[in-house]
């Protein structure tokens, strides 16, 4: 039954998605605009939320940091891997690494263990993030031609809302406002509208995910590629970090942080990456094996929830 009560609305939620794009009873203006909502305001203030309330420890720095060497590291990995079985699409190598928590990722965790204990999975996410828009985006562009600049990425992470949410509710935790704010009665007004406004982050990403899921016209052949590429080198990196994570040790061998992990690099490439290819042929690639892999992380997601909750 527990289990049931993590997959079913997982599944439910998609299910809508798709019936609202099939049915068109949201127009693609209005599911940008639902992505919007979320990106910029719900999830942004649901991590300021859990974050200014954490304890934050000076070792914790080890997750970003992890998180950063294993996104911008699964890209040479990526570029090795292609060699070897012979794929010539300088874009491939990107499929193979990066994780979208922001749209995924987050909603997931908080269905299974719940918002509260997201801590350690956001930690993490901060390191990919900053890889994501340094050498990530950099590398995607320079493929396509063009370069990003220093200010380019400056401005892609300090305009990022789902990070500027983590290092307010951080700095608050860390200078000690976010305490005083929780023994006084302004903790609970604060709490109270913060809980309201994150509360329907989960569903609606699921919406959103669930109407951008399409299967129709796959290249199956070059997809599988992918999918099979992505699976070794995402073992590879599980391996790296959960051997890392037991050397250290402490709160790095408890099984929230495993859980943790296991949830952020079972989910699909980054969503962006279609935005960053060049030509019409090649984001709808990309794009389709994109939906394919996500629908396998759900998947993976599920097999987890069934271990963690069995």
């Amino acid at each position: 039954m527990d289990l049931l009560k993590v997959i079913l609305p997982v599944v439910v939620m998609l299910l809508i998605g798709m019936i609202c794009r099939e049915k068109k009873l949201i127009s693609p203006e209005g599911i940008e605009g639902l992505q919007a909502l979320v990106m910029n305001f719900t999830l942004p203030i649901s991590l300021f939320y859990t974050f200014y309330r954490a304890s934050i420890s000076a070792d914790t720095v080890i997750f970003p940091i992890t998180f950063f060497v294993v996104t911008a590291g699964g890209i040479f990995v990526g570029r090795l891997l292609c060699r070897i079985v012979k794929e010539q699409d300088a874009y491939f190598p990107f499929t193979l690494t990066g994780y979208e928590a922001g749209m995924l990722g987050y909603a997931l965790f908080g269905i299974l263990l719940g918002s509260d204990k997201i801590t350690q999975f956001a930690l993490m996410d901060i390191g990919h993030v900053l890889a994501i828009f340094t050498v990530y985006v950099a590398l995607v562009k320079s493929v396509g031609g063009t370069r990003q600049t220093a200010g380019e990425a400056i401005k892609g992470i300090l305009t990022t809302p789902v990070l500027i949410g983590i290092v307010l509710g951080v700095v608050f935790s860390v200078t000690g406002i976010g305490g005083l704010l929780e023994n006084n009665s302004a903790g609970a007004l604060v709490g109270g509208v913060c809980e309201f406004v994150a509360a329907p982050t989960s569903a609606v990403i699921l919406v959103v995910i669930g109407y951008r899921m399409k299967f129709k016209g796959i290249a199956w052949k070059k997809v599988s590629k992918v999918i099979g590429l992505r699976l070794v080198e995402q073992a590879v990196m599980v391996a790296i970090v959960f051997s890392l994570f037991r050397f250290l040790g402490g709160v790095f061998w408890e099984p929230l942080t495993l859980i943790s992990a296991a949830i952020l690099m079972i989910l699909p490439p980054p969503f962006i990456l279609p935005l960053y290819i060049d030509g019409e042929e090649k984001k709808e690639f990309y794009s389709s094996a994109i939906s394919v892999y996500t629908m396998l992380s759900i998947i993976g997601f599920m097999v987890l929830s069934a271990v963690v909750l069995g």
